[in-house]
């Protein structure tokens, strides 16, 4: 089925709501994940580097929506690889989003819970955020739009916070500039595109964005240029900030930085961080939930993804119970972002190579047919 709330968002809106996506929990761990993975001080040229990968990653999905440019990628998936098979990898995806929900509810209750609230049960923290979620989730995707753009200043914010930093970073600590070596570079590189997993929604929101192919190409471009950008200078900071053996003490080291400075009426930057940090992993919530609730939508065939969001929230709300330790967490997160490679980029590589190889002709004649 094409979708029916085709042209509803604009390509701001669109460039948002993949920026709020991928700027969620993973933001205040990154520079530590990627530092451990073996790119040591050079952290900020994996960052750099996933910047240039997720660009091909764009010019793939550009691709995709330019053969069903009025068809949501559910319906892609039915249209390229039949009924059965189509409808077994959309419940997939469905299914993985849930995951990833309850990922994100997960590492938020982890960090609030050492940060903040540690008496707070997590049962509490996970039905707040996912009421939250609801009441913009069952809106028309215009809404959740403009939700998105509005929050979107919020990010200046974070990089304000981190000025009383600059006189004590020592740029001795990054040097020498590719110490590490290409190969544990690129491992990084792996690392950190598993944390700012998101960038998926342009291929499923593309359809649903008014303007040329060139003015969605250019919003999801942008998008990926800030929140490179925004990584890279937080994980330069932190780099500078901490010694190559501080850092490795510092599993959160934005929120370690930011401990460390006060400001005349504001004791805890850390907390204030937190409090902007909450909001990011709620319109992170709301992408995922209103993504998977369309798929289910699809699968359906219901009117409207308003009936299919309790499904989604609800086991979201009971898988994010169950890991009880940062042992298990650490478990849990390591397989849902690495199953995630499957879904993120090997379908889409795969549909594409598909549909060049086996079914260029036909699907052009289908797309020419119904567009």
């Amino acid at each position: 089925m094409a979708s029916n709330q085709n042209e509803t968002l604009s390509p701001l809106q669109y460039m948002f709501i993949i920026v709020q996506t991928q700027i969620g929990v993973g933001i205040l761990s990154l520079p530590y994940t990627i530092y451990e993975s073996g790119a040591k001080t050079d952290a900020w040229i994996s960052m750099l580097c996933v910047g240039v990968v997720l660009q091909v990653v764009i010019i793939l999905f550009w691709f995709l929506s330019n053969w069903f440019p009025k068809t949501s990628f559910y319906d892609v998936l039915s249209q390229v690889y039949g009924k059965y098979v189509g409808r077994v990898l959309t419940i997939g995806y469905v299914i993985y989003f849930i995951f990833v929900c309850s990922l994100a509810l997960i590492l938020f209750n982890y960090i609030i819970e050492i940060w903040a609230f540690p008496r707070t049960p997590n049962w509490a923290f996970n039905l707040m955020m996912l009421i939250l979620a609801y009441y913009l989730v069952i809106e028309k995707l215009k809404v959740i739009g403009r939700f998105h753009t509005l929050v979107s200043f919020l990010l200046v914010t974070i990089i304000l916070l981190t000025f009383p930093a600059y006189p004590h970073l020592d740029i001795r600590y990054i040097m020498p500039i590719g110490d590490s070596g290409l190969v544990n570079i690129f491992k990084g590189t792996k690392e950190a595109i598993l944390s700012v997993l998101g960038f998926e929604l342009i291929l499923f929101l593309m359809p649903f964005v008014k303007g040329t192919k060139r003015e969605k190409f250019v919003s999801a471009s942008l998008a990926n240029i800030i929140v490179t950008v925004i990584y890279t200078y937080l994980t330069f900071i932190c780099l500078l900030f901490f010694s190559p053996e501080e850092i490795k003490l510092v599993p959160e080291p934005v929120l370690y930085l930011l401990k460390a400075f006060t400001f005349p009426i504001i004791e805890r930057v850390d907390i204030v961080f937190l409090a902007i940090w909450i909001i990011s992993v709620v319109t992170t919530l709301i992408s995922y939930v209103y993504i998977a609730s369309i798929g289910l939508t699809c699968f359906f065939s219901m009117r409207h993804h308003k009936k299919a969001v309790p499904f989604i929230i609800v086991p979201s709300f009971f898988i994010a119970l169950i890991p009880r330790n940062s042992i298990s967490i650490a478990n849990w997160s390591d397989t849902i972002t690495n199953v995630g490679l499957f879904f993120v980029l090997g379908i889409p590589f795969l549909t594409a190579l598909y549909i060049v190889i086996f079914k260029r002709n036909r699907v052009k004649t289908d797309v020419e047919k119904t567009s």
